[in-house]
């Protein structure tokens, strides 16, 4: 018996590494709500400690966000082709880590997708914003009211053919038709006539298919200025007093008015160096919600690559800036544009949408400030904070998918997983222990290890246990005790032959190794392909087959091994 103490020995020391490994898993998971608030507030470096070298919990299990993107590889030219899906996933991580996410998983998808997993992150809004967002920052100066004047009334006349030539070819409503509706249809207009003076009171655009009961193409063409009539001017004053144009759109007619920008013809008489850019975000102005639009020259006068020491902070006035330094060439050249252009606005443009347009009060030489609009908060500031940060990614992205699963919802999922593995654990235990008796209780024993080995190993590893790495454990659980009794059923033919209890043992556990190694082996083989192949979720399932299947190996031939050793003296086995 000596001779195998080894066993005894290895098996001592992996279960104290198996404590070490799983003890701050078992630690976090135990801790109470309270108490994880408590240290979250008291020392919040303790608690990311602790998590990092626990367990981590997948989507399903802790809620989060699960976002794959798209790199639109054809607006790029064929030479930065290569590598621009790793230059992003790079950029993308240097953004998520701003967003203090532990353990987020962003990894490659065939040749031009980006999978991103945020546990526990919830603000699936702000996630898209700072994932999906090109960041691609530029100054540029504004047009001249007058300019700006000049091509809006180019622009009404456009749209204003264009609407008339929409309403000539619409089909005229038949005779008989109208004669049958025509109570209806002056209440409609009656009621239409009191809603538009409401609107016009409140000063909000209403479309005539929702007031009138008509075509919104129909009303149109009573209008000679249909941009005009939507926009509001608000100017701004240097401290020359010279205006420059700024123009308020109520959040109704955005939609319309985006539609006749993209019009061909008019797109046509807009100069070409010249671009109408929206504000950045949503404000609310008089009880109204509004965006600003902007007439920008198209020249970019600087780069937002020049810009270092990206920092948030605060002006004079308590709001949120972000603040920058510039040194070298970038110096030289801002410098230069803010000493040729003072007391005009520069806008501030990001991914062609204006975060703000403040006056150059004197030239900039080697520090400024990137002002945010009238209606951010701090999250928009750290926000843009980020994405400079992190860079502008090579090529624009486009979200694909993207699934936000709630806290509550993972709760539930680690609820019912426990659950039901305890259930399925206890069912096996007794219906082993109750067949095969004390033999089935030692095979219990085994099956406790099996489990307890296996969440340490994944502990050690750092893995992510998700729904499907659950199923992975139930299912080890299954192919544990299938080698358990395999060799118990062999060790009983060997008794009915009459041989005795040792030699019964000993042939019992050699004659069923070939069948076991057998089947573990190529259930390996299936773990490892999905492993290689599969991603997400069915990596966790594989994570969790793979070690299961290796690790009811050792507590088969090692573990029950050296209990059935000592029951070879026995004379009769309780099997």
């Amino acid at each position: 018996m000596s001779k195998n103490n080894w066993r005894i020995i290895l098996t001592l020391i992996l279960v104290v590494v198996a404590v070490v490994a799983f003890w701050n898993t078992f630690k976090l998971w135990t801790m109470s709500e309270d108490d994880r608030i408590a240290m979250q507030e008291s020392a919040p470096g303790d608690l990311l400690h602790l998590q990092q070298r626990a367990i981590r919990l997948g989507l399903d299990l802790q809620g989060g966000i699960h976002v794959v993107l798209k790199v639109k590889m054809e607006e790029l030219d064929a030479g930065a082709r290569e590598g621009a899906v790793d230059r992003a996933i790079q950029v993308i991580r240097n953004r998520v880590d701003g967003l203090g996410v532990a353990e987020p998983v962003i990894q490659k998808q065939g040749n031009d997708r980006i999978i991103v997993d945020l546990p526990g992150y919830t603000d699936a809004e702000r996630a898209e914003e700072l994932i999906g967002q090109t960041a691609l920052l530029q100054f540029k100066l504004m047009e001249t009211i007058d300019n700006a004047n000049l091509i809006l009334n180019r622009m009404d006349s456009v749209i204003s053919e264009h609407e008339k030539a929409k309403s000539e070819t619409a089909e005229p409503t038949s005779v008989v038709d109208a004669a049958e509706e025509t109570a209806e249809d002056t209440t409609a207009v009656e009621a239409g006539s009191k809603r538009d003076i409401l609107a016009e009171l409140t000063g909000d655009s209403v479309t005539a298919e929702d007031d009138f009961g008509f075509d919104e193409e129909f009303s149109l063409t009573e209008q000679k200025n249909p941009l005009s009539s939507r926009l509001e001017l608000t100017q701004f004053s240097s401290r020359t007093g010279v205006s420059w144009p700024g123009y308020t759109v109520s959040k109704q007619d955005r939609e319309l008015i985006d539609r006749w920008l993209q019009l061909p013809e008019v797109e046509a008489v807009i100069p070409r160096d010249v671009q109408l850019s929206w504000s950045t975000r949503m404000e609310i102005r008089n009880n109204r919600e509004v965006y600003q639009l902007h007439v920008l020259k198209r020249k970019v006068e600087f780069l937002g690559k020049f810009l270092e020491n990206i920092a948030l902070g605060q002006d004079s006035y308590g709001a949120y800036v972000v603040n920058f330094q510039l040194s070298g060439d970038g110096a030289a050249r801002f410098a230069q544009l803010t000493g040729a252009n003072i007391d005009k606005p520069l806008a501030i443009v990001l991914d062609d949408k204006v975060e703000s347009s403040p006056f150059i009060n004197s030239k900039i030489r080697k520090r400024g400030q990137i002002t945010m609009g009238g209606s951010a908060g701090i999250k928009d500031a750290r926000n843009l904070e980020i994405v400079l940060k992190a860079g502008a990614l090579p090529a624009p992205v486009e979200i694909i998918e993207k699934n936000v699963v709630g806290a509550t919802l993972g709760a539930d999922s680690i609820s019912k997983g426990f659950y039901s593995s305890l259930v399925g654990l206890l069912l096996v235990m007794v219906y082993i222990g109750i067949y095969y008796r004390l033999s089935g209780f030692i095979a219990d024993i085994g099956l406790v290890f099996n489990i307890f080995f296996l969440l340490a190993v994944m502990a050690g590893l750092g893995a992510t246990l998700t729904m499907p790495g659950i199923a992975g454990i139930i299912l080890t659980i299954g192919i544990s005790v299938d080698a358990n009794i395999l060799i118990f059923e062999r060790i009983r033919e060997e008794l009915r032959t009459g041989k005795t209890v040792r030699a019964s043992i000993d042939a019992g556990y050699n004659r069923a190794f070939v069948a076991i190694f057998d089947s573990h082996v190529t259930t390996l083989i299936t773990a490892g392909a999905l492993f290689l192949l599969g991603s997400g979720p069915i990596k966790g399932f594989a994570v969790t087959l793979f070690w299961g299947v290796s690790i009811s190996l050792y507590t088969a031939y090692i573990i029950t091994k050296q209990v059935f050793d000592f029951r070879k003296g026995y004379q009769k086995l309780s099997i």
